[in-house]
């Protein structure tokens, strides 16, 4: 528990952002009265799903959460003259000739010790060590910022930091197949060895295998597999998968993730008379050129496998192209009408249709081949994934939700044209930019990352002197700062401390979060050791189950203080009695302003300032160890540690 000597930090996320906003009420219900007809059913309850499909913070809406933030954190910047925006990557080029043409000032450069803690973060989800720190520091080469962009991205932590993102992306909760969750170790092993990532989207479209479990990308394809409603009654018993939502699920989520459209929608009924506030291209699509879109998986069969034992589970799936379309008249031996969405019309199969262009297969193709050869190759899935990238990197997405983008918008903005619509996407040409880039490098993803990383853009500091204007928001002039994530939390906690966490897996033990493959690693409630704990920490740090949609990013709140502030993932941690970081000072014949650096350089990567160093000698001098515990509790419970700045 806090000591009386403990500062007292009842708004420790003031750094970030206030308290998320409760959902809006429901839409008032008819009165008993009232008889509603089936028709006006279905539109009320379409009316309420586009009602929080349209949910989520706008690009600015981002933006201001992030510069408000910015102001309860202490200025740390390069002494470095504020003139013409460095020109190191392509980033620059398009954001500095933007910069000057408007005349919109930017940010100083950050210092050195914010720079190494913001990549190292970004790039491993860890914050550095202290001794990686002091070599930063002392290093005094004019490229020391590339080369340490250079030694991160590629490293092990960096396939764990963004497998981990991959997975929340994908919504992998569960185990796949008799391997403890192969398509993990898939996506590190492709993060690892740059792997093209056209070539990674495609092999995830197109897998065939006698047991997903063995082909880890397969895992995708399975996780539309979900519904299940009844108990198997023998292996012959097919009804409890209905084979058309599975694959009407799996085409939204290669729209959502791969697209960045929403395409939920106009899986039940056409955009017409609905999505024109909130898409104009997706207001122009029609239920039937989602069935045509989702035809491209019409062959695709899924087959539970039957175990005698627990009769119904269904860890595994036989999956090939042995099945006879998109038919909403014969699916058999599956079962037929629609469980997760308004009935289709029965009778009518569909031939494959790109949803974007229209195009068919070639004569003879495999229609799932064909869907990855159109994707890949399609402009938008460079300019989704630059998206997705560019958001993770600089906190605010040029597209947010990022699943939000309309291509009539788009269009227009490529064209030269007004957009009259007030949520105009942030800087559409820089993001076109990346795209053509990012497609030139053979779809690195390690170029996307350091395109960004490398940028004189990436390295600002988080203020700007004078008034802020809204409208610069796009041109990204300084660092949006951003709360960090559920498992970058728990792992950089452990690396402050020196007391690591410690989860069973696979037979093992790791350290880490991000070395397990899911949330559900960490046992929930039914956890041994600290992993319920963590659990909880996690979850109020914006960490899904992957089951059901993430909780908005980016915010404060009480319950993250609380836990903060009494969780014992961090009490268990800045007692002496569990050794770690503070039992080697309060063991060391350290002074106590050498103890005070210490702490500082490992909790948030920079010396403490003088006022901070005389404050904290004095605590420590009049309790060694309780001041230095409660020093250890302060600093981790700070706007500085708990954001990415």
């Amino acid at each position: 528990m806090p000591s009386p000597l403990r500062v007292t930090l009842p708004a420790l996320l003031a750094a970030g952002v206030g308290i998320a906003a409760f959902g809006q009420p429901p839409p008032a219900q008819p009165a008993p009265d009232q008889q509603e007809s089936q028709q006006e059913i279905q539109d009320r309850l379409a009316d309420r799903a586009h009602r929080i499909a349209a949910e989520g913070e706008t690009a600015g809406e981002k933006a201001r959460r992030a510069i408000a933030a910015a102001g309860r954190l202490p200025r740390d910047e390069a002494a470095a003259p504020v003139g013409r925006l460095v020109r190191r990557t392509l980033v620059d080029e398009v954001l500095g000739e933007q910069q000057e043409a408007l005349g919109i000032p930017h940010a100083p450069p950050s210092s050195d010790a914010a720079f190494l803690r913001r990549a190292t973060l970004d790039a491993t989800g860890l914050i550095p060590s202290p001794e990686a720190v002091r070599a930063f520091l002392a290093d005094d080469a004019p490229d020391k910022r590339a080369r340490l962009v250079d030694e991160l991205v590629g490293s092990q932590e960096f396939a764990e930091q963004w497998a981990w993102f991959f997975g929340d992306l994908f919504r992998l909760a569960h185990q796949v197949g008799p391997v403890r969750n192969p398509f993990q170790s898939w996506i590190k092993e492709w993060l690892t060895t740059d792997r093209p990532y056209d070539e990674v989207v495609r092999d995830l479209l197109t897998g065939v295998a006698k047991a997903h479990g063995s082909v880890p990308s397969l895992a995708f394809l399975a996780r539309s597999h979900q519904a299940k409603s009844r108990i198997v009654m023998g292996p012959d018993d097919y009804s409890i998968h209905n084979r058309l939502d599975a694959i009407d699920q799996f085409n939204v989520d290669v729209s959502r993730v791969f697209l960045g459209i929403n395409t939920s929608c106009i899986s039940c009924h056409d955009g017409a008379a609905h999505l024109e506030p909130l898409n104009e291209w997706l207001s122009k699509r029609t239920r039937e050129e989602f069935y045509r879109h989702s035809a491209f998986m019409g062959n695709a069969r899924q087959i539970t496998t039957w175990d005698d034992r627990s009769k119904n589970v269904v860890v595994d799936l036989l999956v090939d192209d042995l099945a006879k379309g998109y038919d909403t008249g014969d699916d058999a031996p599956y079962h037929t009408l629609s469980e997760g969405r308004f009935p289709r019309l029965e009778g009518l199969a569909y031939e494959p249709a790109f949803l974007l262009t229209g195009e068919t297969p070639e004569p003879g193709e495999n229609p799932r081949d064909a869907l990855g050869r159109m994707l890949t190759e399609h402009p938008q899935f460079a300019r989704a994934t630059v998206n997705l990238v560019w958001g993770k990197l600089m906190t605010v997405a040029f597209v947010e939700p990022y699943n939000s983008f309309d291509l009539d918008r788009m269009g227009r903005l490529a064209a030269g044209e007004d957009d009259p619509l007030p949520s105009r996407p942030l800087n559409p040409e820089l993001m076109e930019a990346l795209a053509e880039d990012f497609q030139d490098s053979g779809f690195s993803f390690w170029h996307l990352v350091k395109t960004i990383m490398k940028s004189e853009t990436y390295g600002l500091s988080p203020h700007v002197d004078g008034d802020w204007d809204d409208a610069w928001t796009g041109y990204y002039p300084r660092r949006y700062v951003r709360v960090l994530t559920g498992p970058e939390l728990v792992d950089s906690l452990a690396r402050a401390t020196e007391v690591p966490t410690e989860f069973s897996f696979a037979g093992t033990t790791v350290e880490r979060v991000k070395e397990l493959t899911t949330p559900s690693d960490l046992g929930g409630r039914r956890g041994r050791g600290e992993g319920a704990e963590v659990d909880a920490l996690m979850q109020s740090f914006f960490q899904s189950n992957r089951m059901t949609p993430a909780p908005v990013g980016n915010r404060g709140s009480i319950l993250q203080a609380l836990l903060m502030m009494q969780s014992g993932v961090v009490n268990r941690r800045v007692s002496s009695e569990s050794g770690g970081r503070v039992a080697d000072l309060l063991a060391s014949e350290m002074g106590e302003s050498d103890l005070v650096n210490e702490l500082f350089l490992g909790t948030l990567g920079r010396l403490p300032t003088a006022a901070e160093a005389e404050l904290g000698a004095e605590r420590v001098a009049a309790d060694r160890q309780q001041g230095t515990q409660d020093l250890q509790w302060a600093l981790l419970n700070s706007p500085e540690f708990l954001l990415n700045h």
